[in-house]
């Protein structure tokens, strides 16, 4: 009966002392925080490498170089009529879905980053520009629209943003490769470090767990008091790390948007990707209690 009454208290085994609680409880709370900004990073580069990529191949330009006078002028009239029969051509082209015609306050914004805003662009042999959305899985001949192209005017070109592209997806795969190597350096430091904490704690109560055994608890019941006590720093870390890294996030997002930048538009994060990250907590929770009680069960099976 003794015995019952032994196992049956909800601390039978001091699995932390306040010092060395006090110390995982920082250091896990900085690895979460760690975490949770390098999967935030990570969707957040996927997120951005997706658009770039169904905003661009869903699409293509065609540019009009401005037609020149004998006096070196722009020709207005001329240089209407061959975008008129360019975007007549376009449209007519099989997997094109709309043509649209940039106006020119869209190409003076399009130009501004590249010019100033100082610079008269009435001046300058600015290009006319189509911009051409494509159906759903559509695959272009671009050799067969150049070739059409070339015989309605030498002034037109095509362009499949494909070289840029390529290039650009090539980046964001670094990025996100650099991003996950983190996280999985981060999660394998967490685990090495509940796993020494929780040697060590054995060790310091190798009475306590002698005692334990000749009352007859098995080791699957010393290891779950110690899964309890990393489960609450688990959570209660989560919770912190959760706490430092979401406004450091939505900061970040912000002076992201700020700049202006296209590239940038699409690196947002989804409803789903929030989600992922509020469950931060419940993943520190799980992966503590997991990584401790895998360590005592097998260290004290080394123990007999």
């Amino acid at each position: 009966m003794r015995r019952d009454l032994i196992i049956g208290q909800k601390h039978e085994m001091p699995a932390e002392d306040n010092d060395t609680s006090l110390f995982m409880y920082v250091l896990t709370s900085i690895y979460m925080y760690l975490f949770i900004v390098m999967l935030a990073i990570f969707m957040a580069i996927n997120a951005m490498a997706t658009s770039w990529e169904k905003d661009i191949t869903g699409s293509v330009t065609v540019q009009i170089t401005p037609i020149e006078n004998a006096q070196k002028r722009i020709d207005t009239a001329q240089t209407q009529e061959q975008l008129n029969k360019v975007e007549q051509f376009m449209e007519q082209v099989s997997g094109v879905e709309s043509v649209k015609v940039l106006d020119e306050q869209t190409i003076k914004k399009l130009m501004t980053p590249w010019i100033g805003n100082k610079v008269d662009m009435s001046t300058l042999p600015i290009p006319q520009l189509l911009d051409v959305r494509l159906k759903p899985d559509a695959e272009l001949n671009y050799d067969e629209i150049t070739r059409g192209l070339k015989q309605l005017t030498p002034n037109a070109s095509i362009d499949n943003h494909r070289l840029w592209l390529n290039r650009l997806i090539k980046f964001a795969t670094s990025l996100k490769t650099i991003a996950l190597a983190i996280l999985l350096m981060v999660v394998a430091i967490c685990a090495f470090s509940i796993y020494y904490s929780a040697k060590t704690s054995l060790h310091v109560n190798i009475d306590s767990i002698e005692i334990l055994h000749i009352i007859g608890a098995k080791d699957e019941f010393i290891a779950k008091q110690y899964a309890k006590d990393y489960a609450k720093i688990g959570l209660f870390s989560g919770i912190i790390g959760l706490m430092a890294a979401v406004p450091c996030i939505l900061l970040v997002g912000k002076y992201g948007v700020s700049t202006g930048s296209g590239l940038l538009n699409g690196a947002s994060l989804s409803e789903f990707a929030w989600v992922l990250i509020m469950l931060t907590p419940l993943f520190s929770l799980l992966y503590s209690m997991a990584t401790s009680y895998w360590t005592v069960k097998k260290s004290l099976e080394k123990m007999v």
